[in-house]
């Protein structure tokens, strides 16, 4: 959960590259209003009629259909176990649940994070300048293209009829699982934009530094 307390006033946001801010800040504002007159009264009328396991079994479901780019995102990383971790929980909940049970942790096989954005900073491309997407949000350079890669070399989402309802749906998903997180920004009284730019490079030099830590030759010191 996320409060505004949180935030860490350490990651200056002058630090961050954003060239075309003003570019940005008007994005933002434009996603801030389709959110509200047509988005949120989405979100939230899910989110107070569907039960807590529904929503689990939805993101769950969502979640499952990124596996295989997540196996994809390890082999180039030369993670190669984790790639088959990836490819074998996709199999295993896919065969048990269409992905709305994840049996495959219940049974050892734990879910490991990873995009092709995260590939591109573990090989050394800069972050880029910070782009706000219609629509879609906070992102950068580096991102944004991996996203554009995925789109691409998903083997799933390529293959399914009506992609882009599944597309939809799993845009949807996300904003449900951060609708309290959004709430919060909301009501914050701190610029909203700086606020969301300084939370999105938190959350993503925090994924690269974890998985770093994780994958030292000699694990015995632990940087919180």
């Amino acid at each position: 959960m996320l409060n505004e307390n949180e935030v860490n006033p350490s990651v200056q946001y002058d630090e961050i590259y954003d060239p075309i801010e003003p570019i940005n800040r008007a994005i933002l504002g434009f996603n801030f209003f389709i959110d509200d007159v047509a988005i949120r009264p989405v979100i939230k009328t899910y989110k107070f009629i569907a039960p807590e396991p529904v929503e689990k079994g939805v993101s769950n479901f969502f979640g499952n259909l990124r596996e295989p780019i997540r196996a994809i995102a390890f082999v180039f990383q030369g993670e190669f176990l984790k790639s088959l971790n990836s490819a074998g929980r996709f199999t295993v909940n896919t065969l048990t649940s269409l992905g709305t049970f994840d049996l495959a942790s219940r049974v050892g096989m734990t879910k490991n994070e990873t995009d092709i954005g995260l590939t591109l900073a573990k090989s050394g491309v800069s972050s880029g300048p910070y782009l706000v997407l219609p629509i879609i949000g906070p992102s950068n350079l580096r991102d944004f293209s991996g996203d554009v890669v995925e789109f691409f070399i998903d083997p799933v989402s390529n293959n399914l009829p009506n992609r882009e309802y599944v597309s939809i749906g799993d845009g949807l998903n996300a904003r449900a699982e951060v609708d309290e997180e959004i709430d919060l920004i909301r009501e914050s009284s701190s610029d909203r934009y700086e606020m969301l730019k300084s939370i999105y490079y938190q959350n993503r030099n925090s994924q690269i530094e974890e998985d770093f830590v994780q994958n030292l030759p000699t694990p015995k010191i632990y940087i919180e």
